[in-house]
């Protein structure tokens, strides 16, 4: 069979309070850890808005700096031009664009200076966020990794019974197969009893290998949903 079995892994039907009673401690704890991360996760983006806000206003007044200096720049080349006219002409002041562009620096340029100010405190209050989610992900991650064995052994039940029931049946062909070995090799053979014997071991062999190939879907499900869900089944 080229094309493996595509088992499904469902989130478990049973309710929710159901669900939380009957868990194993291995889930109990991956609950726990999801919940504990989720919680982190959202202070996590609370602490960050803060850094965020300060940032921005620094590469605000960043930009305006620039832009302003490119403003003036341009201002003092038509000076340096109607200086070097004789100033016949009215003396060129700053561009409307430079006056609107120095109003609104001057605000927000101590806006700036306060959110250099505040910002480390900002960034370190995140980095200390980022760090708990980090742990908590590491501790999620493990539980997950708990649980999936528990999944496995649950899995395995059905595994086990479909193993058993397939090693009865090769077990018909092989007792077939050594039946004529037995009577292939009698002083009294039997005709074509050998020959028999090896073509059913040929068959035992290209039946076993045309057996399901290992299929990682169902793991890949799993693994996925109980970052999530600590009640997936595999």
């Amino acid at each position: 069979m080229d094309r493996p079995i595509d088992t499904a892994c469902q989130p478990s039907p049973i309710p929710e309070d159901d669900a939380a009673a009957s868990r194993s401690p291995e889930c109990a704890r991956l609950a726990a850890a999801i919940e504990e991360l989720a919680a982190a996760a959202t202070e996590l983006a609370a602490a960050q808005e803060p850094a965020t806000r300060l940032a921005a206003v620094i590469a605000e007044a960043s930009g305006l700096e620039a832009e302003l200096a490119g403003l003036r720049a341009t201002d003092e080349q038509r000076l340096a031009a109607w200086l070097a006219a004789a100033g016949q002409d009215p003396r060129p002041g700053p561009s409307p664009a430079t006056i609107s562009a120095e109003t609104r620096f001057a605000t927000l340029a101590r806006d700036a200076a306060a959110a250099r100010v505040a910002l480390p405190a900002a960034e370190q209050g995140f980095q200390r966020c980022a760090a708990r989610v980090r742990e908590l992900q590491r501790r999620r991650d493990e539980a997950v990794s708990a649980v999936a064995i528990g999944a496995a052994r649950g899995f395995a039940e059905g595994y086990s019974a479909a193993l058993t029931a397939a090693l009865e049946q090769e077990a018909v062909l092989h007792g077939l197969r050594n039946e004529l070995l037995l009577r292939g090799n009698r002083a009294d053979a039997a005709p074509g009893a050998l020959d028999a014997a090896a073509r059913i071991g040929q068959l035992i062999a290209e039946t076993k290998r045309a057996a399901v190939r290992h299929n990682p879907h169902p793991a890949r499900r799993l693994l996925a949903a109980l970052v999530a869900d600590p009640d997936a089944r595999l």
